[in-house]
């Protein structure tokens, strides 16, 4: 093939690419893009709506800043609770379990030799089922008794035998299903009355 075929042949395919429009004697060429960037154009284009749709297309789908936002309260919230029952696991408890819980330790922790079985008490100790207290009337005053004991009244001191979910427990059980129980045996009363 010649130069002047091959000049020839590029004018007749370049004449077809003219477009129909001329400014001033330059005519532009219809030069179309290569295959493969209309296709990555493409592509593009159906991944953007495709993301569009999925963050902001359609209602209540939880991608919003708002429900984001409300996801991570409730994650925190969940996680603070979990801690706080990890932290003090008497929370997780039923009323009746922490009850159930004190009654037995009142068993098993010897209370029944100074106060009796049913907090009536004896030679040793007060009366647990009256309205009248010796140290005081508040339910953390019973807590600090039971944890710090009455030495010169001969009380031990639980806190090393008991946790705190334990004392928490056994005076949840004095003040709830002992007091105001009235045994028919009850010791008379001593110290200040308390309002109930």
């Amino acid at each position: 093939m010649t130069e002047e075929t091959k000049h020839s042949m590029d004018s007749a395919h370049e004449e077809h690419l003219h477009e129909a429009h001329d400014f001033d004697g330059i005519t532009e060429l219809n030069n179309p893009a290569p295959n493969w960037i209309v296709l990555v154009f493409l592509v593009t284009i159906g991944f953007s709506l495709l993301y569009a749709v999925h963050y902001f297309g359609y209602p209540d789908n939880g991608k919003d800043q708002i429900s984001e936002y409300n996801a991570k309260v409730v994650a925190f919230e969940k996680e603070k609770k979990e801690k706080q029952l990890a932290a003090n696991p008497a929370a997780a408890l039923s009323r009746e379990e922490v009850l159930a819980s004190g009654a037995k330790l009142y068993i098993e922790k010897g209370c029944i030799a100074c106060h009796g079985a049913q907090g009536e008490g004896n030679n040793i100790g007060p009366n647990l089922t009256d309205n009248f207290w010796l140290h005081g009337c508040k339910p953390e005053e019973l807590v600090l008794v039971i944890t710090e004991g009455v030495p010169e009244k001969g009380m031990t001191p639980y806190k090393s035998m008991m946790t705190q979910e334990q004392i928490s427990n056994l005076s949840s059980y004095i003040l709830e299903k002992l007091v105001g129980s009235n045994p028919s045996n009850a010791k008379q009363p001593q110290g200040l009355e308390c309002a109930q």
